[in-house]
């Protein structure tokens, strides 16, 4: 397997943070951007990664409103997979992953572990300079492996208040007892409202290997 290049950045003002390069690539003719290939594929990640959002989210919200959070550990564990399958695609894949995974399936591989890593330094830097952000964190690359070349692209999933019942430190007993039965070796606990609580990992294997990319600090 060989990395062509990877790029993680945080669309915010903090682009100058010691020891983490923040690429934004923008490039124009006159007044019209030139969009990139690399640029197309980030935008239809991001869309999948939006509809599976929203659809999860409403299906969590329902869950809720009718039986409690208790309700919720259910639709997570047979719903959410279900609706990724469903954006799975197409030639895509999208999975969830984290440092600190609830499901062991769902643990990172060698490059998804590396962006887990560094989405955590960013937003850390991004805290102790102040910032106030709902930009994303995200990161990409091209991956060669033997004869493929596989786009990837991975966007950090910051904790939310609906996330803090089941993920957060003050999880009543009779929730927790049913989540370490769920998952017994759960670890996707102790989170606290802005922390990266995993990220969206999107992959898509294309028929060209692509150029090699030039990191610009």
């Amino acid at each position: 397997m060989r990395l062509i290049h990877t790029q993680t950045k945080s669309l915010t003002k903090s682009s100058q943070m010691t020891g983490l390069i923040m690429l934004i690539s923008v490039s124009t003719i006159g007044q019209a951007e030139t969009i990139t290939e690399q640029q197309i594929l980030e935008q239809q990640a991001n869309q999948r990664i939006g509809e599976f959002s929203q659809a999860l989210k409403g299906q969590l919200q329902a869950a809720i409103k009718q039986g409690g959070l208790m309700n919720a550990v259910t639709v997570c564990q047979s719903v959410a997979p279900a609706i990724a399958a469903q954006h799975s695609k197409d030639g895509w894949t999208l999975t969830r992953t984290s440092l600190r995974v609830r499901n062991a399936g769902n643990s990172p591989d060698a490059w998804e572990l590396a962006q887990l890593q560094k989405f955590e330094q960013m937003n850390v830097a991004i805290n102790q300079a102040g910032q106030q952000t709902n930009k994303p964190i995200v990161a990409s690359a091209y991956i060669v492996n033997g004869n493929n070349t596989a786009f990837r692209y991975m966007k950090a999933i910051p904790t939310q208040e609906l996330c803090l019942g089941c993920h957060g430190s003050n999880i009543n007993l009779e929730l927790s007892a049913l989540i370490h039965k769920t998952y017994p070796n759960d670890n996707a606990i102790n989170f606290a409202l802005g922390d990266i609580r995993g990220a969206f990992s999107l992959q898509k294997v294309i028929a060209e290997p692509a150029p090699s990319i030039t990191a610009k600090p």
